[in-house]
């Protein structure tokens, strides 16, 4: 995900002149907004079902400026990147819906336009105003946990009451989050994990 790979792959065989990087790029993207704000290149191919709208995913991304190498924005270099929660934790609707679009073990290329990425404003003094961003967004894992977060926004008469098929589910759930977490040695989060729906 580095930016000189990046900029030799979009520019291979591309012999369009006067049109930017991205315009290039953008021609032979998928467009999976419908307005094509979103533009989707799959560079690996993933396996298995779709993120669900409320998964927790974990994910590694470079966020990149058309005429900058470096990237403004990476988790790719921790160790071990967060778990984020769809809906909650992500603040680029660009990268929600690309997320989406996605399979476990994916690595995609999006275009963001500004309306599904920083705005009219942009984010001074990192990112000019009607700014379109690429991202590199490689997803590692995901969990449907919608069950899981219905369950643990209830009260704890309300928990005593829930069918046992879904306390099972979302055991289940829980458990598979926490044994990651713990193969990780993010002990903190696992453990964090079990007070969120305990507590």
């Amino acid at each position: 995900m580095g930016g000189s790979a990046l900029n030799q792959g979009v520019l291979e065989g591309d012999d369009a002149p006067g049109q930017s990087l991205y315009e290039r790029l953008s021609q032979r993207m998928l467009d999976i907004s419908g307005d094509r704000g979103v533009l989707k290149d799959v560079i690996r191919e993933g396996a298995g079902d779709l993120v669900a709208p409320d998964a927790s995913v974990l994910v590694k991304y470079s966020g990149y400026l058309e005429h900058m190498d470096r990237p403004f924005d990476s988790n790719y270099f921790r160790k071990t990147p967060r778990l984020m929660k769809l809906g909650e934790d992500i603040t680029l609707w660009g990268m929600e819906l690309g997320l989406l679009s996605m399979r476990r073990g994916e690595l995609a290329r999006f275009l963001f336009k500004p309306n599904y990425a920083y705005g009219t404003l942009g984010c001074p003094p990192l990112i000019p105003p009607n700014t379109t961003v690429l991202f590199e967004i490689e997803l590692l894992d995901f969990l449907d946990s919608a069950e899981s977060d219905k369950f643990c926004a209830l009260s704890a008469e309300q928990q005593d009451q829930y069918p046992l098929q879904k306390v099972l589910k979302v055991a289940a759930t829980e458990r598979e989050f926490g044994n990651y977490l713990f193969r990780q040695n993010r002990f903190c989060d696992a453990k964090a994990l079990c007070w969120v729906c305990c507590a």
